[in-house]
């Protein structure tokens, strides 16, 4: 099957808008999807996540090579695994110079980051076993438990795909209702990521591959457009006019945890799927596939996910030392002309940063594939 630009796109289009949101308060902030509806970005990397693992793993699983397709799974955690501790080292070691350098120690507390000074050991524990949870470095961890579950994922779906999706949603009710997540280490509590709650996300992402790899034909519906645009306008006006907490309280298993970001609450869910049905039965799709080729920019971001990923979140927490404790910018997205300038020049940076890395990649890949084949 040849590769589906498209999905490298939408990818590449979450990792713009993940490294965006990673920089607290800055303007360019204030137009990502975030701050229309109840999902974010990260839902939908997740969601995409779950395709991309249907069309690289489960070819191979369906036929039999269980092993082979197992120890490839093994292999990408071990390079998630590594790039998730680089990661945290390099991002605290900026936290670290910064306070230094500024003579701010108050950059160490923040975000559990405190207790890498206040338990050292304990720090360092959690963060060999991932369950040092910290703000910007806690998506990876997720991604390594998702990627463990995949065998099973794949093993139901090999049965059938609705098994899939329904042990899957078993899984994400229980996990609701019960209250399960892995625990947190040093900090109390669970992870921020909740991958018993994410592998919905990950498993509905998966289904969608497996039938896109098929070539599944899958009727739209007018009502059910109609109801997935209504909710969307909905969604739209309780975030921008702040209404969401103005609802009356409710036992949280009449509430799914409601807009929970850890748990994926019903309504959080429900937005992704209501904006994935309206993108996928529009005519963006369809405009898309004739105009994408491997040498567009945002592609070229989607292809190379893991490092542009890891680039972006060193890049955030220069961007976010910079605006708040050099220039001093306020970390609410307030508007002013000098804060436009400074937010202008950061998000500037940083994406020459990352499309050149993305560029870097590509080329020095291609030059690789070129010398295998002088080579035979």
């Amino acid at each position: 099957m040849p590769r589906d630009y498209r999905i490298d796109f939408f990818r590449g289009l979450a990792l713009i808008s993940i490294f965006v949101n990673h920089i607290p308060g800055n303007f360019y902030s204030n137009f990502t999807h975030r701050n229309f509806g109840l999902s974010d970005a990260a839902e939908v990397f997740v969601l995409l996540a779950g395709i991309s693992a249907a069309l690289a793993y489960f070819p191979r699983f369906s036929t039999g090579d269980v092993p082979m397709t197992i120890g490839l799974i093994a292999k990408r955690i071990g390079t998630l695994y590594v790039a998730q501790l680089a990661s945290v080292m390099i991002g605290f070691a900026l936290y670290a110079a910064a306070a230094i350098i500024l003579e701010r120690p108050e950059l160490m507390v923040p975000d559990e980051r405190h207790w890498l000074m206040d338990a050292p050991l304990k720090a360092l524990a959690g963060a060999g076993a991932l369950t040092y949870q910290t703000g910007n470095f806690n998506i990876l961890p997720m991604y390594v438990v998702l990627l463990a579950m995949l065998p099973a994922i794949m093993l139901l779906a090999r049965i059938r795909l609705g098994l899939a999706v329904a042990a899957s949603l078993a899984l994400w009710l229980a996990a609701n209702l019960f209250h399960l997540t892995l625990p947190a280490y040093p900090a109390p509590g669970g992870w921020f990521f909740n991958p018993l709650t994410w592998q919905l996300i990950f498993t509905i992402g998966f289904v969608f591959g497996v039938k896109l790899r098929r070539g599944d034909r899958v009727a739209g519906s007018r009502l059910v457009y109609g109801l997935a645009v209504a909710y969307l306008v909905v969604s739209a006006i309780l975030v921008v006019g702040h209404l969401w907490d103005s609802f009356p309280p409710l036992p949280t298993w009449v509430w799914l945890m409601g807009f929970d970001k850890s748990w994926v609450g019903v309504f959080r869910l429900a937005h992704l799927l209501a904006l994935t049905y309206v993108v996928v039965f529009s005519p963006v799709p369809a405009y898309l596939a004739g105009r994408l080729d491997s040498g567009n920019w945002i592609v070229r971001l989607g292809r190379n996910t893991l490092p542009v990923f890891w680039l972006s979140i060193a890049l955030s927490v220069a961007g976010h030392i910079v605006r708040e404790h050099v220039f001093g910018l306020p970390n609410d997205s307030a508007f002013s002309a000098s804060g436009l300038v400074v937010d202008t020049v950061l998000i500037g940076i940083g994406m020459s940063v990352l499309f050149a890395l993305a560029f870097l990649l590509d080329w020095t890949s291609g030059a690789r594939r070129a010398g295998q084949t002088a080579a035979r």
